[in-house]
C-alpha cells in the first residue's frame, strides 16, 4: 500500500549556485513549491454567431519555492541565505519529497526575504526563490 506523506518529510537543501545543492536546511518549517503556466490567449471571434470561448496556449513554464526558518543563533544555513537574499546573488535549491522520494524543484535561484517581528512571536525568517539561469543551469523538477 502506498504510504500518505507528512508536509514534515519534504526536504529541503541549498548549495552554491550552477551545482546541485546538497547541505540540508533543518530549520526550515513550512516548504512550498509552486508550480504555474504563462499563457497567451488564443480565443478568436469565430463567425459571429456565438459567443466566443475563451482558449489559451502555454508559453512558459513558472516555478516559485517559499520557505521559513525560525531565527537561530550560529545557524551557519540561515546566515548564508540571509547573505545571498541582501546581496541579490543566486544559491542553489532543491527541494524533495521525502529521503530518497521525487525531486520538485533543483535549480539556482535568486531570494527574497521579509524579516517581520512581531511582538508575541518567535523571529520567522520568509523566503521567496524565484529561478535564475545566470550561474548556468535551468531549473528541472
Amino acid at each position: 500500500m502506498a504510504k500518505a506523506r507528512a508536509g514534515y518529510e519534504r526536504l529541503i537543501y541549498h548549495g552554491t549556485a550552477g551545482s546541485t545543492a546538497a547541505t540540508q536546511i533543518t530549520h526550515a518549517t513550512d516548504v512550498n513549491v509552486n508550480k504555474t503556466k504563462e499563457r497567451w490567449e488564443t480565443t478568436d471571434r469565430g463567425d459571429g454567431s456565438a459567443i466566443p470561448r475563451k482558449t489559451e496556449q502555454v508559453v512558459g513554464l513558472v516555478a516559485s519555492i517559499t520557505f521559513n526558518m525560525v531565527y537561530h543563533d550560529s545557524d551557519s544555513p540561515l546566515a548564508a541565505i540571509i547573505a545571498v537574499a541582501e546581496s541579490g546573488g543566486d544559491i542553489a535549491v532543491k527541494v524533495v519529497r521525502y529521503t530518497g522520494g521525487d525531486t520538485e524543484f533543483d535549480g539556482d535561484v535568486t531570494i527574497d526575504m521579509d524579516n517581520p517581528g512581531a511582538l508575541k512571536e518567535g523571529q520567522v525568517v520568509a523566503f521567496t526563490c524565484f529561478p535564475t539561469k545566470d550561474s548556468g543551469r535551468t531549473w528541472t523538477d
